[in-house]
């Protein structure tokens, strides 16, 4: 019989995992950066999980280590110090570039890469969602859970590329991997993140990833975050039916939030690859990475390193890439490095800061010019479409205080202002940070500059122009499938709701102790999964539901009602009554999430009366609350109730009346939704009398 590959040693075989090089350029050039912040190399590093490996690993050796807490990057950067960070940074792309990384490796390197980030996105987001105690180390669980497949890439160029390039199952996978190593990929990084002694179930997430959602019903929050989210990378837009099972048997969560968060997750992750210059999984390989390889060796053969930007070319119809390509276009024409952007919004008349690179995008919130007056020398320069300079200011006229803070974001004591404006068009203004000296200069190149800032004005127009058609197009998709999906449900449930009927019927004549009963109970099980699917089948896909505006609160609980009419309430034995207002106008909320909240009290409210019950949902218009007009939303029950002791401690995820694979997470994901939502929920409950949760929604933003 033909032998197996030999198995190489685990143990000293994976210290060299590799890093997409542009990440490398991009932290050496930080570290040798006089004025970089710590958070700054934070976010470089959570960016790459090979590299977060090696500094989680230093910070927690005996050597460092002073505590054993791995949820704050930054608190590690403190611990091991600049000159470590470098030497970490330094030494991965010594030995990435003298390995001679090959160009498929590199491409497969950045697929993992990507499929990384986008897990650790998706797993933060999920911790915040159901209120996990620490989202930063779901975060870390989320990046890491490919560290095994990096390690394995390393150890076995050849062989293991080869596995990848066949696109197996997991199964399929784990078995490949052992056969070439004797670990599969997630045993591998489990066992390098047990080697860091950390206080954490973060190794357990990792190698639990890829285990069935029912093994992991009584498994830690953070076994169960990440065993989704690395599911959902899987998927580019929808995820399959398994996954979205997955998602409501593990944390309770419907289709239109899972695709929310995992569309939300890709978008950041789509951000971080075109400004490194990383071809996404779907894209041809970039050009630039040749070129980022050959940077690598640059950076080891310079004493001292200073940074190059990465800026790759934008899309068309991408606002944050089209503005970073102006910047990067002032850099090569005018050697102007120092920029950020302030855009006009039409409906507040104020203009508003925006840095396509993302760096330090913090200090600008809660920053704007009112262009009502020129009361600031942005508005100024915006009215009167001049180009204007700080450093002309006078002593009766000093430089503003927004003024001044926009240039000590742009690092530099004054500014110049340059209006985008097109076609009678205004857009906005480029604020620029330079000295007086560097202005002199540039003054004979005034009249270029102007005209720079004319075709990226013109630039700017015609990307929202074609964002305005796409707009227009979504939302012709959105009303034909709105007209498809109330039909599909129409035509199903009248069905569903007829073989309920037959089979309750059906039942009765039978009597309790038929032997067919089991039977009947099995298809009842059945009819509710049925229900289930269209409950998914209903939801408005991701780039639809952006799009909506207002929602009729009657008519999605009367969808729902129906819908549970068909499938939750016969089988439990559940009556509902509706009580509508309907005055209520439509509001400006999200549908995916009333739909999420609606479904969560109701299924609570049916699970809490085994016995069967009865089930009130009323609508009010104009309840005031605090002075403020909201629309009211109940669903009263006349179920047990809820116990003191549970009361008190009622929107918490480790409250709960039942026995449920996701039981305490319902209450705490509604109240998290309302809050996002900027409404209220109220619960009021006595043992035996039944419980009302009473819901308010903002009334102020509802359709005119």
């Amino acid at each position: 019989m033909p032998t197996s590959p030999e198995k190489k040693p685990f143990s000293g075989k994976f210290a060299n995992l590799p890093s997409p090089p542009a990440i490398l350029i991009e932290l050496i050039d930080s570290c040798n950066d006089p004025e970089v912040s710590v958070s700054k190399l934070a976010d470089i590093i959570r960016k790459d999980a090979s590299v977060s490996s090696k500094v989680i690993s230093a910070a927690n050796s005996p050597f460092y280590r002073q505590w054993q807490e791995i949820s704050d990057l930054q608190r590690l950067l403190v611990v091991l110090g600049m000159r470590n960070v470098r030497t970490i940074a330094i030494n991965s792309a010594v030995k990435q570039f003298f390995g001679q990384l090959g160009k498929q490796m590199g491409r497969t390197v950045d697929r993992i890469w990507y499929h990384s980030l986008v897990c650790a996105y998706c797993a933060r987001a999920l911790a915040e969602l159901t209120t996990y105690t620490s989202p930063e180390e779901a975060y870390l669980a989320g990046l890491l859970h490919r560290l095994g497949q990096l390690a394995l890439l390393q150890a076995y160029p050849d062989a293991y590329q080869k596995i990848l390039d066949e696109h197996l199952s997991d199964d399929a996978l784990s078995m490949a991997e052992r056969e070439i190593a004797g670990f599969s990929s997630p045993e591998v990084a489990a066992e390098l993140i047990d080697r860091w002694e950390l206080r954490s179930f973060l190794s357990d997430a990792v190698l639990y990833q890829h285990e069935p959602a029912e093994q992991l019903l009584d498994g830690s929050h953070l076994v169960k975050l990440v065993n989704l989210a690395s599911h959902l990378t899987r998927f580019e837009k929808t995820p399959d039916n398994e996954t979205l099972e997955r998602a409501d048997l593990l944390l309770g969560l419907n289709q239109s939030i899972v695709e929310k968060l995992l569309n939300e997750s890709q978008e950041k992750s789509n951000t971080a690859a075109r400004s490194l210059g990383i071809a996404l999984p779907s894209e041809k390989s970039d050009p630039k990475a040749q070129s980022h390889q050959e940077a690598l060796g640059e950076r080891i053969k310079q004493a001292a390193l200073f940074g190059n930007n990465l800026d790759s070319a934008p899309e068309k119809s991408d606002l944050p890439m089209t503005l970073q390509q102006i910047q990067s276009d002032l850099d090569l024409l005018f050697g102007l490095k120092q920029s950020c952007f302030l855009l006009h919004n039409d409906d507040s008349g104020k203009l508003q800061p925006f840095d396509p690179r993302l760096t330090d995008d913090n200090l600008l919130e809660g920053i704007e010019f009112s262009t009502e007056a020129d009361r600031s020398l942005a508005a100024k320069a915006f009215n009167s479409q001049q180009t204007l300079h700080s450093f002309d200011a006078s002593a009766d006229e000093p430089f503003p205080v927004g003024d001044r803070q926009l240039a000590r974001y742009v690092r530099s004591d004054d500014l110049l202002y340059l209006p985008l404006t097109s076609q009678q068009q205004r857009i906005g203004v480029i604020a620029i940070g330079l000295t007086e000296s560097v202005w002199h200069a540039l003054e004979e190149q005034e009249s270029l500059l102007q005209l720079f800032a004319k075709e990226a004005a013109q630039t700017l127009i015609r990307q929202r122009d074609m964002a305005d058609s796409q707009q227009q197009v979504i939302e012709e998709e959105r009303a034909a499938f709105h007209l498809e999906a109330r039909k599909v449900v129409h035509e199903a449930n009248n069905p569903l709701g007829i073989i309920n009927n037959y089979l309750h019927i059906l039942g009765m004549k039978l009597g309790e102790g038929h032997e067919a009963q089991e039977e009947i109970d099995i298809i009842k099980e059945e009819i509710d999964r049925v229900g289930k699917i269209i409950l998914r089948m209903r939801d408005i896909p991701e780039g639809l539901e952006q799009q909506e505006r207002t929602v009729d609160i009657n008519q999605l609980i009367s969808d729902l009602d129906k819908l549970f009419q068909s499938s939750l309430f016969p089988s439990n034995n559940i009556s509902s009554t509706l009580d509508l207002d309907g005055k209520i106008p439509a509001i400006r909320t999200q549908r995916s999430h009333m739909k999420q909240i609606l479904t969560n009290l109701v299924k609570n409210a049916v699970e809490a009366m085994e016995q069967g019950g009865n089930l009130i949902i009323t609508t009010r218009d104009n309840a005031y609350l605090n002075g403020k007009a909201f629309v009211e939303i109940q669903i009263v029950d006349d179920g047990p109730g809820i116990p003191k002791e549970i009361m008190q401690q009622l929107f918490t995820p480790v409250t709960s009346t039942k026995d449920s694979s996701h039981s305490g997470l319902g209450l705490a994901i509604v109240k998290n939704l309302i809050d996002e939502l900027s409404g209220h929920i109220s619960c009021t409950s006595n043992p035996g009398q039944g419980t009302r949760f009473q819901l308010y929604l903002p009334r102020t933003g509802s359709a005119t």
